[in-house]
């Protein structure tokens, strides 16, 4: 480790140890001399006389008072200074120790170099297919294109689309109600299923798309803005900012007929997967929030 600091001073652990010592050293002479200055007020008080044995008296005490208290503050400052010595050898000892966990014993490579199969043969593409290719778009209604296999010489390959297997707004909320169901943790790391058990994980679980689900960023790619009239079930009210700033939630229905207040699912980090009624758009202080419906 480098040099430790503290306070006003910087100094590595050998010397502060050294500094400890020859404070301790000092104390030891200053109680000497404390000791032969009892010995000179004891020898001084028979000759003289008694106004000037006690003044004399008077500036020996002084002396000795002020040599205590050096005393005590060096025996302080070389306590302090020895476990603060102490101090940095254990982390020192820490770090050395922990360095060498993640060293690689006897030389051999890192973990992650040594965790490649070696002796797997590199991969090469076939010349033909020999089966379908299907290619899933994530937006909403832009269906399933499934790639008919043809021959190597052949110009152009036959597209033939297939149907959509978006999930329908009682699919999008009863899949939000499971997670509410078991109320799971809120976690922008953690996944359930696959997917991440945050708000924009819990939102890409409903609607179906890859795991571990997209953000409160990229939602709007698989999805658009709808007016708040045509707010339906499956629907989702989205604040597009990033990372923890952003945050999204499922609608469920209206609450009342003002459209005041709504029934929603939602991931937070106070209460988990939960089902609650919220006012609309959102409550006071978690910025914009716009009603968004999966497709574009």
């Amino acid at each position: 480790m480098g040099a430790a600091v503290t306070g006003a001073f910087s100094a590595a652990p050998d010397v502060l140890v050294a500094l400890a010592g020859r404070l301790r050293a000092i104390a030891g002479e200053v109680w000497a001399l404390r000791e032969r200055v009892a010995a000179v007020d004891v020898a001084a008080s028979r000759p003289l006389a008694p106004p000037t044995f006690e003044a004399v008296l008077a500036r020996l005490r002084e002396a000795v008072e002020t040599l205590d208290r050096a005393e005590r503050t060096g025996v302080d400052l070389a306590d302090r200074l020895a476990e603060n010595a102490r101090a940095y050898a254990d982390v020192d000892s820490v770090a050395a120790t922990r360095l060498l966990d993640l060293a690689a014993p006897n030389g051999a490579a890192p973990p992650a170099a040594a965790s490649v199969r070696v002796a797997e043969p590199p991969f090469t593409l076939p010349e033909a297919f020999d089966g379908p290719v299907t290619v899933r778009p994530i937006g909403r209604g832009a269906g399933i294109t499934r790639i008919t296999p043809v021959a190597v010489d052949t110009p152009a390959a036959s597209v033939t689309p297939v149907a959509s297997s978006v999930p329908d707004a009682d699919e999008i909320v009863a899949r939000a109600k499971r997670w509410a169901d078991l109320r799971l943790r809120y976690s922008m790391s953690g996944l359930h299923d696959g997917y991440r058990t945050d708000c924009s994980g819990l939102v890409s679980m409903a609607w179906g798309l890859p795991p571990p689900g997209l953000t409160t960023v990229t939602l709007p790619e698989v999805s658009h803005r709808i007016a708040e009239d045509d707010l339906r079930p499956g629907d989702i009210l989205l604040n597009t900012a990033p990372g923890a700033a952003g945050h999204t939630l499922i609608f469920a229905g209206w609450a009342d007929a003002a459209h005041t207040s709504y029934h929603a699912y939602e991931e937070s980090a106070s209460k988990g997967a939960h089902h609650g009624t919220v006012p609309y758009p959102y409550w006071p202080g978690h910025g914009t929030f716009r009603p968004y419906r999966l497709g574009t």
